[in-house]
């Protein structure tokens, strides 16, 4: 029985392993996608001699479930509505391949795929499958793709925060030369480059479609909820209902930004020991954990065996995650 045990350990250690290099053959053939598209335009390249990759049938083909599958999603006015919060991870060249109703159905088939595995998993041990345990293997499925959306979006949030200083310089010079709002804008857009550059092209966008300075500049605001783009949204409905010297406005808008620029640099000179000895100390707790595992394995065997063991192991995780979050409150500085 034992040596049965270990046989199925060896097994879902391999499907694990051969799961974590697809997904690694993944990732890499998407960076080289990317960066094929990126020097696409200085190529030399016959549109006839063009041949597709296995890897690029394998992509069409899983694009074209997505889409199929989204469409029938879409029948649901709850996805529907649901779908609309996805929209902000679009980016503008893909506005018209991608649909937020796209992403609700990959994670429709990230919750399918993990409910599999979990129902191969349990047939290899030997065990019942219940409906429970099936729904919450669907429900992690169905959620893990919004950790990499949330990781991507701050990413893109804190690019945008960067770059949002330069292009209120850009603005505010383009309309020291005489230029309007759309024209600085379109400045903008042209000139910079990266996440800032993408919502200024949904900037322009939407005011081709007419739509007024204060709803274009708001929904900006919704997209990247920066405290920077409802200062510069504020300012703008401000000036367009009142009037006023708009070069005036963004020469303040720019001094503001750049003096809190200044200050943010400063204080991360000042905070940055305090940060690195937090995050040292939060990982402290789990290299104990780890030595201490590899010394004497059965150590910590009635905090999962035991009734109070498990009672004491709740309280430690509460008791550490508070401790972080008091520890941030501390050390955040807000402008």
């Amino acid at each position: 029985m034992e040596n049965y045990s270990w046989q199925i350990y060896i097994t879902q250690g391999i499907v694990i392993l051969i799961l974590i290099f697809l997904i690694i053959y993944l990732i890499r053939q998407r960076r080289v996608i990317t960066l094929e598209k990126r020097f696409e335009k200085f190529a030399l390249i016959s549109i006839h001699d063009y041949e597709k990759s296995f890897f690029d049938i394998i992509v069409e083909f899983f694009w074209g479930v997505v889409h199929r599958l989204g469409l029938f999603l879409k029948k649901s006015v709850f996805l529907k509505k649901y779908s609309l919060r996805y929209e902000k991870h679009i980016k503008y060249e893909n506005r018209n391949t991608y649909t937020g109703m796209d992403y609700i159905a990959i994670k429709f088939l990230v919750g399918l795929l993990v409910m599999i595995l979990y129902v191969i998993t349990v047939m290899f041990q030997l065990m019942n499958v219940s409906l429970m345990s099936l729904l919450i293997a669907f429900l992690i499925g169905f959620f893990v793709p919004d950790i990499f959306l949330q990781y991507e979006y701050q990413k893109k949030r804190k690019r945008v925060e960067e770059d949002l200083l330069k292009a209120i310089i850009m603005m505010n010079n383009s309309f020291k030369s005489g230029r309007n709002i759309m024209q600085a804008v379109e400045v903008v857009k042209e000139e910079l480059e990266g996440p800032i550059s993408d919502e200024f092209k949904k900037i322009y966008l939407d005011m081709t479609y007419g739509l007024s300075i204060e709803v274009v500049f708001d929904r900006f605001y919704n997209r990247v909820k920066l405290d920077d783009a409802k200062y510069i949204t504020s300012s703008l409905t401000m000036l367009n209902k009142t009037g006023g010297n708009i070069v005036k406005v963004f020469s303040t808008i720019e001094k503001n930004f750049f003096s809190k620029k200044k200050l943010q640099q400063e204080m991360m000179s000042l905070t940055s020991a305090s940060i690195f000895v937090f995050r040292i100390l939060c990982v402290l707790p789990f290299l104990f954990i780890c030595v201490i595992y590899m010394l004497n394995p059965s150590y910590f065997a009635p905090l999962f065996t035991t009734g109070l063991g498990r009672l004491l192991l709740i309280l430690i995780i509460l008791f550490y995650i508070l401790y972080i979050m008091i520890i941030k409150k501390v050390l955040e500085v807000k402008m």
